[in-house]
């Protein structure tokens, strides 16, 4: 018998089999994994930190602290003081503590919604957030004091004649003086409301209605 034959078909049969069993691994490797493709997973894990890089700035957005810097600003335009713009550093009010920069933003809008009658009166026309860091806070006032030049209103409240600063919501005095003894001309004007632009002119006209 030939014996180069069998060994070939020997060595055939050795060969191919090797290859079955390597087949077969790469098969269960890629069962066992699933057949999947790992860029999903890889996508899941790195936006996990993505999310947490996000939440950790919108904790650390800065608040106002008592150590931060505050600086005032005030503007005047088109006044006596002439146009110009001066600076002053206080300490922090206290209203403004743990404030961030949008809840500040509006006090300062309801600041403006309802101004105190002082500042009504020097002409205060708006109220800004300049700078706002971690450790700095300037705002700015701004004044055009000759915007109004009448400082008193006087109208008819349930029959008496009652003084109003200019903001027509502040009661400056309750007169005492009747709408109904008035003369016809006056008790129109006074029914109808009119400004008074200062102290001595009031005190005038209250003395002639009082005479």
């Amino acid at each position: 018998m030939n014996r180069k034959p069998f060994i070939l078909i020997s060595s055939s049969a050795v060969i191919i089999t090797f290859i079955i069993i390597m087949i077969l691994v790469v098969l269960a490797k890629k069962n066992n994994t699933g057949g999947t493709d790992n860029s999903g997973l890889a996508s899941v894990y790195t936006s996990e930190p993505v999310a947490k890089a996000e939440t950790k700035q919108e904790m650390s957005k800065p608040v106002i602290n008592s150590n931060m810097k505050y600086v005032l600003q005030t503007y005047y335009v088109n006044s006596d003081k002439a146009e110009h713009l001066s600076e002053q550093e206080y300490q922090m009010p206290s209203e403004f503590i743990t404030l961030d920069k949008d809840e500040l933003q509006e006090y300062l809008n309801n600041y403006m919604d309802d101004l105190p009658i002082r500042e009504y009166l020097d002409g205060l026309i708006s109220y800004e957030i300049i700078e706002f860091t971690d450790d700095s806070l300037t705002l700015r006032k701004t004044y055009a004091s000759d915007w109004n030049n009448n400082e008193f209103y006087l109208c008819d409240i349930n029959g008496e004649v009652v003084v109003y600063y200019s903001d027509k919501s502040t009661v400056y005095e309750y007169t005492g003086i009747m709408t109904a003894d008035l003369s016809e001309e006056e008790q129109v004007r006074i029914k109808t409301g009119y400004f008074v632009a200062d102290e001595e002119e009031l005190y005038s006209l209250l003395e002639s209605y009082s005479s």
